[in-house]
């Protein structure tokens, strides 16, 4: 039978706990836990205080890039009052220490070189440019990690797929972090490629570097760079040996797109037969990842339902919104997962005084699904948007899985996906049209699927979680987050934004051999939409409602011998993309995040 958590009720929690330092593979750098009384049902004080974190995050978000591109008050003597708030920003073309709140000393002038000053480094113009605009899924310095995997993949590499749009050829390196005894953080250089211009390369990250356990790991974190603008995407796991039973992928945010204030979607642990005689798989464990960019920064997770986490960690588990701060330097990654049957961590609420970025899913999953065939257990992995950049409505373009693959289905209707509705505000209405619609049915926590009843009503942190079969349209009446499971081989990915300023003109991306690829496109009606300078049929497109269309769309074989294949999608009046990739035993979903830029934010104006 069909097992998984779905809208949950927001419990009273204790408000206080023994605090003690846990590790796993780092010493927990823990702030001073706040005593204010904001735990409690909704409607009075753990909703209220959650809440006001969430309205706190909307109004200080999105922009990095942006705080730090507006021009600073005059120095005087070196110093100057101003919201220095990372651990340097730039002044014209040069870097600054910050000390405190203020702009201190002089680290570096840019100008020499022939280079200028965007997020607090030298960097080329191309980038700064890039950097300007908090709302793209392009630029030139991003913050990931490599996430824990089953036993068996764990010697696998971590392929990140780089894709250069511009006009000049990129240099694109993988850097590490390196902690002093002070606790400052260096990046120093690794594996590097060269990345021509509208071409694709491969960076590989060696397998042994996983971020593992509960707490903190200092310097766990993995920074892509490139001196030109580039798109990233990275693959848990590979697969182009062909040996991986679990593989998990995500496009990666730039850093000037980060924010400070996130939900988490994962699914419910449940430790299914498949999932029990996997080695590593820890029971279907929910996961989220914090990675922390600027030194010191205090972040806060507080769990929307209780989490005992998994035995042997040290970690005495949290009830539902306690708070849990924690403090992360530049490079540091915060890790929790959830510990026993049942446990989800969606709708966990992760915010910071400094950008992070924050990645949610499961090490392994078969959605909690009993059912046995070709299909198998297997990562869910994706990067989460920053709260401020949701949208109201989506398109749930469902990936169809391969037509060969010949599995049973966990859903027990063939073709079948899994999606995720989450919101932010109290008082949330959802309603879904389109062809898929007659066939979703609601999950309700430990029920039996029903037909779906529209509106759906969700309060701050809840999630409904809805099989159907086919494409759709979602919408909410404040910002919601909508992702895809598919069937046959679990996935976590973001449904595609469609609100006004969130579809993508021209997007670079490029894909590893031996996987089946499909692409789902989302189109506004009767525009086209070119895959590798050729429109994309009008009769592969179906309506989704009165604005929108989707397609399937299959990618040719990726040869072995080419290492990486790039693609590009052009359409003057945009589109969406999401991806997916099986390979029988493994596969990965992924797509191109529509950020929102809220007009009312003026640090978010592009």
């Amino acid at each position: 039978m069909f097992r998984a958590g779905f809208i949950h009720v927001i419990r009273t929690a204790t408000t206080e706990r023994r605090v003690a330092q846990h590790g796993g593979d780092g010493v927990a750098q823990r702030a001073r836990r706040d005593h204010s009384p904001h735990i409690g049902s909704i409607g009075t004080g753990w909703a209220t205080g959650w809440l006001v974190a969430v309205a706190a995050g909307l109004a200080g978000l999105v922009c990095f890039a942006c705080s730090g591109s507006k021009s600073p008050p005059p120095i005087e003597g070196g110093v100057a009052p101003r919201q220095c708030s990372g651990s340097a920003l730039c002044v014209g073309a040069t870097i600054h220490m910050c000390q405190g709140d203020m702009i201190g000393d002089e680290i570096e002038d840019c100008a020499p070189s022939g280079q200028v000053c965007s997020l607090a480094r030298c960097t080329s113009p191309d980038c700064q440019m890039a950097e300007a605009n908090a709302s793209s899924v392009v630029g030139c310095l991003f913050y990931t990690l490599e996430a824990e995997t089953v036993g068996e993949d764990q010697a696998n590499p971590t392929s990140f797929l780089v894709s250069n749009p511009g006009g000049d050829a990129a240099t694109v390196e993988i850097q590490r972090p390196s902690v002093g005894a002070d606790g400052t953080t260096q990046w120093m250089g690794g594996t590097s490629t060269p990345v021509p211009s509208g071409q694709s390369g491969r960076l590989v990250l060696p397998g042994g570097a996983e971020v593992t356990g509960i707490g903190t790991r200092i310097g766990g974190a993995v920074r892509i760079s490139s001196d030109r603008p580039v798109t990233v995407v990275e693959i848990e796991g590979d697969d182009v040996a062909q040996n991986a039973t679990s593989t998990g992928g995500t496009m990666i945010l730039p850093l000037q797109s980060l924010g400070i204030s996130y939900l988490s979607v994962t699914y419910p642990e449940m430790a299914t037969p498949a999932i029990a005689n996997i080695p590593g798989s820890r029971g279907g464990a929910a996961r989220v990842m914090v990675i922390g960019t600027q030194q010191g920064t205090t972040i806060h997770f507080l769990p929307f339902g209780a989490v005992s986490a998994a035995p042997g960690d040290g970690f005495g588990g949290l009830a539902a919104g306690e708070d849990y701060p924690v403090v992360l330097n530049d490079g540091d990654v915060f890790q929790i997962y959830s510990g026993a049957d049942g446990e989800d961590l969606t709708g966990s609420l992760v915010t910071a005084g400094q950008p992070i970025a924050v990645f949610s899913g499961n090490i392994s999953t078969t959605y909690g699904s009993q059912v046995t065939g070709i299909n198998s257990p297997d990562m869910a992995h994706e990067q989460m948007p920053p709260i401020a950049t949701w949208s109201q409505t989506y398109v749930a373009a469902s990936l169809t899985p391969q037509s060969n693959i010949d599995c049973t289905s966990f859903f027990g209707t063939s073709g079948a996906s899994i999606w995720r509705v989450l919101a932010a505000t109290n008082g949330t209405s959802v309603t879904f049209e389109g062809p898929g619609v007659d066939t979703l049915q609601l999950l309700p926590a430990g029920g039996v699927a029903a037909p779906l009843e529209q509106p759906l009503a969700l309060d701050a942190g809840q999630a409904a979680s809805l099989i159907g079969v086919g494409s759709f349209t979602v919408a909410g009446t404040y910002p919601i987050l909508v992702t895809q499971g598919m069937d046959c081989e679990p996935s976590l990915s973001l449904a595609i934004a469609v609100d006004a300023g969130t579809l993508v003109k021209s997007l670079p991306f490029a894909v590893l051999p031996n996987f089946d690829q499909l692409l789902g496109i989302v189109r506004p009606q009767s525009t086209e939409v070119d895959l590798d300078g050729s429109a994309i049929p009008d009769g592969a497109f179906q309506s989704v409602g009165e604005m929108f269309e989707v397609a399937e769309v299959p990618l040719g074989a990726c040869p072995p011998n080419q290492g990486v294949c790039p693609h590009v999608l052009t359409g003057a009046a945009g589109f969406g993309m999401t991806l997916r990739g099986m390979d029988v035993q493994s596969s990965y979903a992924l797509t191109a995040p529509g950020l929102r830029c809220d007009p009312g934010n003026e640090v978010c104006l592009n």
